[in-house]
């Protein structure tokens, strides 16, 4: 019998990830499943070893490197997952050196490369924006003026956190929309999706798609998302609609096996797939969809599928869960930080984090690490969840001098 998870880049230091790890571990445990953490030696101080019964040191974003030094370790392991987008394709290569059931390094390459994607689900049959990957602006005006008036979006073909994803309004905008991206690097750019956006998570069981949350997002500067509230707020038609286009989207990128993170738009009553992950979602999304449905263990569907033991029922949705980025405004330097233990003390708060504090530095949003701090609350439905939310928002201050700062800083999405 399989004895351990084998969990790629272990070493989470964001408050959603380490509470990953905690559903994991727990929902291992019942299962007699302990947890094998493997981490780049940089970061294995990050990692909760409580949670673990090893820690092995691993270049797990390299492929090839991750794949050798797993080869060693002694142990025998019912399933392999990841919770960065950096891991995912060394995850696959992992696991089918190991003979671990996972999905293959081509469905893994797949996910991560958004035009791929894109081009298979554009075979599958399903509605997608015309798209095209570009290397400069020579090669993206020649796209735009072959697809009716924009907007456009511009952004990296494997990119991750909403960085360098630019609104492209015309031709005029290009050149400001390539400044700072490697020269030469591959870059996808793509009709502009009108409409509300969402996202899409769960587990694939026996080979079929099993959604266990429908999240409503809410988007701020730069695209990036500023909050998720699950249930969404979506008709029965269009869930049915997202139900039916995952059952044929995923299949067609070859992801048969583990969770999903799907983000999509409604337009109209059409839905519209955007990029697939072969991970859970983040932003507590896991916490919230158990939650929002009592009885549900999201990683327990998918260690039941791996151990061959039947599928637990999928439990009704009766409750709403909701948490909220906090962006500080204006740009400046933080002078000081009002409210926040009153604000978060209250019972609807099940989580929160402060990730800046007086005398920090305070940029524009660009990308999702730029946000400076996150709430999470619990209702009996969207609207009580929608109010907490805003109740706990109002109630914390922030002083913010006029200095300018010196602009955003760019560094690797924190894990």
């Amino acid at each position: 019998m399989p004895t351990a998870v084998l969990v790629m880049g272990c070493g989470l230091r964001s408050g959603h990830g380490r509470d990953q790890i905690r559903l994991l571990h727990e929902q291992a445990r019942r299962r007699g499943l302990d947890l094998i953490g493997a981490e780049k030696p940089a970061n294995l101080s990050f990692a909760d070893a409580s949670r673990f019964s090893a820690l092995v040191p691993c270049e797990v974003e390299d492929a090839a490197a991750a794949a050798a030094t797993m080869k060693s370790v002694d142990a025998k392991f019912a399933g392999v997952l990841a919770f960065r987008d950096l891991c995912v394709e060394p995850l696959a290569e992992v696991a089918r050196t190991l003979g671990i059931p996972a999905i293959s390094p081509a469905a893994a390459r797949t996910t991560r490369n958004k035009d791929l994607s894109r081009d298979r689900l554009r075979e599958a049959g399903l509605p997608q924006p015309a798209a095209a990957l570009v290397r400069d602006v020579a090669e993206a005006r020649e796209f735009l003026d072959a697809t009716p008036p924009g907007p456009w979006i511009l952004k990296p073909r494997d990119g991750m956190g909403s960085a360098q994803v630019d609104l492209v309004r015309s031709a005029a905008d290009l050149e400001q929309a390539f400044d700072g991206r490697p020269q030469g690097s591959p870059a996808l750019i793509e009709e502009f999706v009108p409409g509300p956006e969402f996202s899409a998570d769960g587990v694939v069981v026996g080979g079929v798609p099993v959604i266990t949350a429908l999240a409503q997002k809410s988007m701020g500067p730069s695209f990036v998302e500023t909050g998720h509230r699950i249930p969404a707020d979506l008709s029965d038609a269009q869930t049915a609609l997202v139900d039916a286009q995952m059952k044929v989207a995923l299949p067609a990128v070859g992801l048969t096996r583990g969770p999903f993170h799907v983000e999509f738009w409604t337009n109209g009553t059409g839905v519209v797939l955007g990029e697939i992950h072969a991970r859970p979602g983040g932003a507590f999304i896991p916490t919230m969809a158990e939650y929002a449905r009592p009885g549900l263990e999201m990683y327990g569907l998918y260690l039941d599928d791996v151990l061959g033991r039947p599928a637990q029922a999928l439990p009704p949705t009766t409750r709403s869960a909701g948490m909220r980025h906090l962006i500080v405004r204006p740009p400046g330097r933080l002078a000081s930080v009002s409210g926040w233990d009153e604000a978060v003390s209250v019972d609807q708060c099940v989580a929160s984090g402060l990730l800046v504090g007086p005398g920090d530095r305070i940029g524009p949003v660009t990308w999702s690490a730029d946000r400076h701090g996150f709430v999470v609350v619990e209702g009996a439905s969207g609207a009580e969840v929608d109010a907490g939310l805003d109740r706990i928002e109002s109630g914390i201050g922030f002083e913010v001098t006029e200095e300018e700062p010196p602009g955003p800083v760019s560094s690797p999405p924190a894990p």
